[in-house]
Parts: structure tokens; C-alpha cells; sequence
């Protein structure tokens, strides 16, 4: 049996002649017969079917001489006010809000006697009656299930035929019902069916996609957003499918649906998301290769801020030379922004190319002439270069604008020392100087500049100022000693030369100076309470020590020239001299318990050192009388 859908109704003229049919005899011209010559003929031949139809049932072949139809040709029916002929065998579908009417039987007989239509699940006589709503046949059918309509066609027990109606929910119904559920699954259940007898119907997608949304059947959902978008770009149903992907983390297809939103609005909010989603989710490797196979697909209108979100990551990335190209292509598409400029020497510069890198940092500073910090990179780039008077030039028109630009004289210091200008030098010294008066450095190598120009009351002036910033700064006095002495300073050159043996404690040289002033003034005194003073930071010092034991023989003192004795021998305890001297001295003073200790330890060092042995029993007998020499 064949089953039709609606709008494909097996409707049409059959194929034997509707005058031929029951009820259509032909239009012939007969002669009048009698009534009753007519009547008793039929009777018989009535009386005779039904005999072969009740009593020979078995028999054939009979019945195809009898005027009795044998099969079905055709029913005739007003389908919702419209005439229509099915064939026998035939399904056709409908919707419970059809109408349906049965209009004529028709068969391969004339006679009618008996044919009659009838259906195994209901009363079929409203059909044969007048025009009558399918659904009015089963009250309180919803028909969410199909239900089968089957119409027969007998005489009186013999089936001649039959056709079937299957009546059927169409999409109208099921979005009314969807529309009246209140259960989010039922609601689903209904729009998918109206799809389903509607596959073309975009409201009835976007419907049921945005419920599949909200139930997070995000697959489902994104299924039929792309079946809507293949028909025609919508900006709603683009975002709709972009939230899908972002939430399925489907990273590449989302990208994707934001370059047809780019495509269809070119709004710049829409661009910036999309620079954001790419930046946030993808590596900068990937975010490059992304961009440079889309580009052709973003409109123009954002090709400029895509050649600097590139050339943005490839710095990122240290792929130089692709940021440089990315900038240059900016600026070609006519970014006026002059900050790409900057950019761009910076990135030639990264990119160990300081020629290019100079051009751009030109270009750049020409529309910003008061930008002072690229113009110190515009010389630290002449002096990669080895340019050193366009470097020059660069840090002094930085002073040129502020004078006290320490970066820029710090800068033009170390060109001038590339040049050996050695006035410029002392020039840029001075003004540093005053810029950092308490810098040693700055002090030091102006002094130094002075020094070798000879001009010593301002080389003693930078040396004094290095001297008082740093109280053991060597060097700076060293300087000052050397000042003091060609210009005949004497009591600078002694303070300078105390504090040199201070300082340097291990250098004999400015201890011997010191040593030979305090002699020639005969300050002994002086002597003893400098060197003693020098001893407390160097106990160690064999010639400090010595100059202390000059200083008190020297003054008289007798008595701490023995006691000094001790720290000579301490440094020195295998020197038999240092013993023999502080045993004579204690013996001076009288001390011969300490004379006969020293001269004990001699006689242990050496026991065969006669005059020892003498020394010895001289000194013990003393001790043994207790006397004191006066």
C-alpha cells in the first residue's frame, strides 16, 4: 500500500471513463421499454448474484458476466471543499482539521445493489453524510500518535476495496502545542517534531536550538545554528553559535564566528572581543598563524589594527624581523599613530639592525622634537654605531633643552671620551659637579682632568671634596700628597700623610715620611703619641712599634722604652737583639726581676751566648741583695 504525505496526494481522474461508472450510465439513445419488461429482468438476475454470492461462494468466474462491480476503481471525495479521486490501495496523509466528505463509489459494475463503505475502528457514516472534521470522528484524541483512517468497500459481504488516510500532527499543530507547554522537555519533544514535518523552517530552528541552549544540549544547539547560518548570515544567530563554541571551548570554530560577525557588522567593539578571545586563548604562536591565514577574510576597515596586533605579538614572541615587517605594513595602510614609529625602532633595534632603527627613531622624534627620552636612545644608537658626533649631537640638544640632564651629561662624558676631548671633558665634569657635588666619581675624574692640566688649586679642590665624601678614600689623598708637596703645602702635606698611614697601614713609605717630619722637629713626643695611636689599629706593625721604642729613648723614657721592648719581642720573640736591649733597659731602671727574665729567655735561645752567662750572674746576684742602681 502506498503512503502519501500531504502535500503529495495521489488526487487525479482515473483511468476508466467516469460515465462508464456506477450511477453514470451512457448517454446513448435507447428505445422506450415497459416498466415491467425492465423490472422482472433485473429482479432475476439480482436474485441470481445473490444466489452465487450467498450459496457459491467458491464458484469463479461467474460473477465477471454479471452486471455486479468485482473491484474498486475509484472513491470521489471533497477534501476540505476541494473534489478529489483516490484510487484503490492508496494512503494519503492528513491533519485531524481536514474536512472530508464522501462524494461517490465508483466500480468496474453498473449495479449498486449493496456496495457500502465501512471502517474497523468507527461509525463512517458522517463521512458518506456531509462534510465532517477528521478530529470530530475521535473525541479527545490529541493525535500525538498517527492514527490510521481505513475506509472499505463492499457489496454487501464481498470486499470490492479500500483506501487509508493517515491522520497526522503537522507542524502548525505541534508549535501550537510546543508554544502551550509548560515543561521544557515537552516543549522540546513537540518543536522537534514540527521540524520534523518542517525541516525548512528557520523560526522553528532558531526556537528550538535557543531551548537546547538553555538546557545546555550545546551540540544540538550549535547543530542547528549552523544549519540557519548556512542559509544566510544573521547577526543573532552568529553570536547565538559564538557563545555555543566559547562555551564547548571550541576555540577555532568560535574564532571563525567572530570573523563572520567582523564580515557582516564591522564594529569595532566586536574586533576588540575578538582580539581579547584570541589573545586569552590561544599561544602567541598560534594567535600569529591564525591571524595571518584569516586576514584576507577581515574586512579592511581593521587591516591596520590587525598589522599591529601582529606585529605586537611577534615582539612578544623576539621574532623581530616579523614585528618590523608587521609595522611597516601598519604604517603603509596609513596608521598615523606616530607611538608605531617608536615601535618600530625599538624593534629594529631589538633586531640588532641600529641603521634601520635610527630612520624610524628620525622619523619618529620629527613629530616628537620634545621627546627627550627617545632622543638619549637616538644617541645610544649613534654610539652603536660608532657615530660618535651624531651621538654628540643627539645628548646636546637633550641639554640644550635642560641643562640638567644628569643621563645625557653622563652620556656625552663617555662620547667625549671616545673623542679625547679632553676640555669638553673637564667642561661636562663641572656641570655634573654642580649637578651631583657629593658624586666621588664625578669629584675623582674631574680632579684627575685638573691634575693632568696642571691646575692644581682646582685639582686640590676635587680631591678635597672626594677626601671629605669618603674619610678612607686612598687615591684622592695620594693625589693631594703629590698637590701639596709641588705646591710646598706643608701642613696639608703632613695631615695628608697621617692620614695615608691610617689608611694604608702595610705601605712603609708614609710611615717613614711622617717618622723623618716628627724627627726633624725633634717632636718626640709627638712621635710616640702618633705612632702609639697607629699601633691600636695595627698592632702588628714591626716598624710603627719601632718608631714608638725611638720616640721614648729619644724623649727619655727610659722606663716605657723597656715596656715597649715587650711588643718588639712579641712580634719578634726568637730576635736575641730585642731580648738583650729590654734586659739592659729594665736593668736601668732598676727592674732586675725583669732584666733576669729577659735575659733567661736569651740564654734559652742560646745557652752558649757568653756575655748571657755573665749578664745572667751578674743580674741574679743583684736580684739576690736586692739592691737597685740609682
Amino acid at each position: 500500500m502506498n503512503t502519501k504525505r500531504r502535500k503529495e496526494y495521489p488526487y487525479g481522474v482515473s483511468q476508466f471513463d467516469l460515465s462508464q461508472s456506477f450511477g453514470r450510465p451512457s448517454k446513448k439513445k435507447k428505445r422506450r421499454v415497459q416498466g415491467r419488461y425492465i423490472v422482472l429482468p433485473l429482479v432475476g438476475v439480482f436474485l441470481l448474484y445473490a444466489a452465487y454470492s450467498w450459496l457459491l461462494p467458491g464458484v469463479s468466474g461467474l460473477a465477471q458476466y454479471l452486471p455486479f462491480p468485482n473491484e474498486l476503481k475509484a472513491l470521489r471525495f471533497q477534501h476540505n471543499g476541494q473534489e478529489v479521486i483516490l484510487m484503490p490501495g492508496t494512503q494519503v496523509v492528513l491533519n485531524p482539521r481536514d474536512s472530508l466528505h464522501l462524494l461517490e463509489i465508483q466500480t468496474d459494475g453498473w449495479l449498486h445493489w449493496g456496495t457500502r463503505v465501512s471502517s474497523p475502528d468507527l461509525d463512517i457514516r458522517p463521512v458518506t453524510s456531509g462534510p465532517v472534521t477528521l478530529r470530530d470522528l475521535y473525541p479527545g484524541e490529541e493525535f500525538e500518535t498517527p492514527k490510521t483512517l481505513e475506509i472499505n468497500v463492499q457489496q454487501w459481504s464481498r470486499p470490492l476495496g479500500k483506501v487509508s488516510f493517515l491522520l497526522q500532527l503537522d507542524a502548525k499543530d505541534w508549535l501550537q502545542k510546543a508554544n502551550s507547554a509548560s515543561d521544557s522537555g515537552r516543549k522540546v519533544n513537540y518543536l522537534e517534531k514540527a521540524l520534523h514535518e518542517n525541516p525548512g523552517n528557520v523560526l522553528l530552528k532558531t526556537q528550538l536550538a535557543g531551548l537546547y541552549f538553555d538546557m545546555k544540549k550545546y551540540e544540538a544547539a550549535g547543530k542547528l545554528y549552523r544549519e540557519i547560518d548556512a542559509l544566510g548570515k544573521s547577526k543573532s544567530i552568529l553570536e547565538r553559535l559564538l557563545a555555543v563554541y566559547q562555551i564547548q571551548n571550541k576555540t577555532q570554530d568560535a574564532l571563525m564566528v567572530y570573523v563572520d560577525l567582523l564580515k557582516l557588522s564591522e564594529e569595532p567593539e566586536i574586533f576588540k572581543e575578538f582580539l581579547d578571545y584570541l589573545q586569552k586563548n590561544l599561544s602567541k604562536d598560534q594567535a600569529v598563524r591564525f591571524l595571518e591565514k584569516v586576514q584576507g577574510d577581515i574586512p579592511q576597515a581593521f587591516h591596520s589594527s590587525v598589522h599591529l596586533f601582529l606585529a605586537d605579538l611577534s615582539a612578544q614572541n623576539k621574532n623581530w624581523s616579523k614585528a618590523a615587517a608587521a609595522y611597516e605594513k601598519a604604517i603603509k595602510s596609513g596608521v598615523k599613530d606616530s607611538d608605531v614609529l617608536y615601535n618600530l625602532a625599538v624593534t629594529y633595534q631589538q633586531g640588532d639592525d641600529p641603521d634601520k632603527a635610527v630612520q624610524a627613531l628620525e622619523r619618529y622624534l620629527e613629530r616628537n622634537p620634545a621627546d627627550t627620552r627617545s632622543r638619549m636612545q637616538l644617541g645610544g644608537l649613534y654610539e652603536k654605531k660608532g657615530a660618535w658626533s651624531q651621538a654628540r649631537q643627539s645628548y646636546e640638544a637633550v641639554l640644550n633643552r635642560n641643562p640638567q640632564n644628569k643621563d645625557a651629561l653622563v652620556r656625552l662624558l663617555a662620547v667625549l671620551e671616545k673623542a679625547h676631548d679632553k676640555a669638553g671633558l673637564q667642561s661636562t665634569y663641572e656641570k655634573l659637579a654642580q649637578l651631583q657635588p657629593r658624586n666621588k666619581t664625578v669629584r675623582h675624574n674631574l680632579g684627575v682632568l685638573h691634575y693632568e692640566a696642571q691646575n692644581w688649586e682646582k685639582a686640590a679642590e676635587s680631591f678635597e671634596a672626594v677626601a671629605s665624601i669618603d674619610p678612607k678614600d686612598v687615591e684622592s689623598r695620594k693625589y693631594l700628597l703629590n698637590i701639596y708637596r709641588k705646591v710646598k703645602n706643608d701642613k696639608g702635606e703632613a695631615a695628608v700623610l697621617q692620614s695615608l698611614a691610617v689608611l694604608d697601614p702595610r705601605n712603609p713609605a708614609y710611615q717613614e715620611a711622617i717618622f723623618k717630619s716628627y724627627d726633624e722637629k725633634k717632636d718626640y713626643k709627638g712621635m710616640v703619641a702618633h705612632f702609639r695611636a697607629l699601633a691600636q689599629k695595627s698592632p702588628d706593625s714591626l716598624t710603627v712599634h719601632n718608631y714608638i721604642l725611638y720616640g721614648l729613648l729619644k724623649s727619655g723614657d727610659t722606663k716605657g722604652a723597656a715596656k715597649q721592648m715587650d711588643n718588639l719581642i712579641r712580634l719578634q720573640p726568637k730576635e736575641k737583639k730585642h731580648l738583650k736591649q729590654a734586659a739592659n733597659l729594665y736593668e736601668t731602671v732598676g727592674d732586675y726581676p725583669e732584666a733576669l727574665k729577659k735575659i733567661e729567655q736569651l740564654l734559652k735561645l742560646d745557652p752558649n751566648d757568653k756575655e748571657a752567662k755573665d749578664d745572667y750572674l751578674r743580674v741574679r746576684m743583684l736580684v739576690l741583695s736586692g739592691k737597685k742602681t740609682s
